[in-house]
């Protein structure tokens, strides 16, 4: 009986296995320039909102300020910050559409919330059930944090991200630019054609080409004419096409602006037109908050103890206003009671003074509980003031 032959397999580490298995010049689509600033971009901004503990209540929520929210917001890793935390996690999401966060314990509390290689990462399952591999390990999804942007459509519990909604409009703006740099770099730009009397065969060769124009131009010095005879040879100047003839400029321009469409990005913060404060504070709205409330709403699910405590991020903090916009908006919220003057001072940075803390309305200040003793509303007191 013949031997069965056991299959073998094995792995291709290191760079060798990217000659092996890329072709030659292969670059990722998140090392495109244009991707790089897109995720830049985005992920800079999410990461910049301050993250607040808040707690329900009856009359409105409350930002709780406890060693778990500090935890969160300044430290949550033991070697980066909270700001290069969230970019780590918001540019694996985008690049990548998930990111995978795994929490370390001690004594109780939350010590360090350790970030996962997702080049490492593996999901495996259905609609109703699915686990996570690292390092050849299974990992229930209840175990760690996993932030998914953007469903995959076969499979809901993982994350596409945005690159296979760019992928085409990445490949007509690398063509543009190889077409580009292949243009400056082409020998074929002749800024002359001279005419000359003389056979067809004769021109075809080398040596007689240069013999007729070393007679007429090999003897001249530098910045002196020509002098030809008008009948045997005729010089025209030539202009060759230039990248604004083959609208090479426009197209590349278009595919970038394209790529920051995909993304949502305005075209202004990768450097193309005029910054508008609306188009930027639309994009806050619709792009930094829905990625923000991912990461929100995964934290609060699976790192806080009491239902009535949830994370969120200080949107306020990124909108574009005014000074003018800002202070009528700050005295008017003032003026209606709805914010003291010491908070209408931290809209601006300033420290609280004592006195201030008091919630008043209109414009000579009558606290909010002595609106109604006013004698305007009472019909006075029969006294002329």
């Amino acid at each position: 009986m013949k031997k069965r032959e056991t299959p073998v397999g094995f792995w291709l580490q290191g760079a060798d296995a990217k000659d092996i298995l890329l072709p030659q010049g292969y670059i990722p689509i998140t090392k495109n320039d244009e991707v790089k600033k897109c995720i830049h971009k985005i992920a800079d901004l999410v990461s910049s909102m301050t993250i607040m503990l808040m707690e329900n209540g009856t009359d409105g929520d409350i930002r709780l300020k406890n060693e778990l929210s500090k935890k969160i917001d300044v430290y949550p890793n033991n070697f980066m910050v909270r700001k290069n935390f969230i970019y780590k996690i918001v540019s694996d999401m985008i690049a990548t559409g998930n990111s995978v966060v795994m929490p370390q314990v001690q004594d109780g509390l939350i010590d360090n919330l350790n970030i996962w290689d997702i080049n490492r990462v593996s999901f495996y399952g259905d609609y109703e059930k699915y686990y996570i591999t690292y390092k050849l390990q299974n990992f229930d999804p209840d175990e760690v944090l996993h932030f998914v942007l953007i469903p995959d459509d076969l499979m809901p519990f993982k994350g596409q991200g945005f690159i296979p909604i760019i992928k085409d409009t990445i490949a007509n703006l690398v063509q543009a630019n190889t077409t580009k740099t292949g243009f400056l770099q082409s020998k074929w730009k002749p800024s002359l054609i001279i005419k000359v009397e003389s056979d067809a065969e004769g021109m075809q060769v080398k040596e007689e080409r240069e013999k007729i124009l070393n007679s007429y131009v090999g003897d001249t010095d530098s910045g002196e004419p020509w002098i030809v005879p008008a009948s045997e040879i005729d010089v025209k100047e030539v202009r060759p096409l230039s990248l604004q003839d083959l609208a090479i400029q426009e197209s590349i321009e278009l595919d970038k602006k394209a790529v920051a469409s995909a993304f949502g990005v305005p075209a202004s913060m990768i450097g193309i037109g005029a910054f508008n404060k609306d188009e930027y504070n639309n994009f806050i709205s619709s792009v930094i908050m829905p990625i923000a409330k991912v990461i929100e709403q995964e934290m609060s699910k699976k790192l806080v103890y009491k239902p009535s405590w949830y994370f969120r991020f200080n949107a306020k903090s990124l909108m574009q206003y005014n000074l003018a916009e800002m202070t009528t908006h700050v005295k008017e919220m003032v003026a209606g009671g709805m914010i003291n003057r010491n908070e209408g001072r931290n809209a601006f940075d300033y420290s609280p003074v004592d006195g201030l803390n008091e919630y008043v309305v209109l414009e000579n200040y009558i606290p909010v509980a002595d609106v109604g003793n006013q004698k305007k509303l009472k019909g006075g007191d029969g006294q002329s003031e």
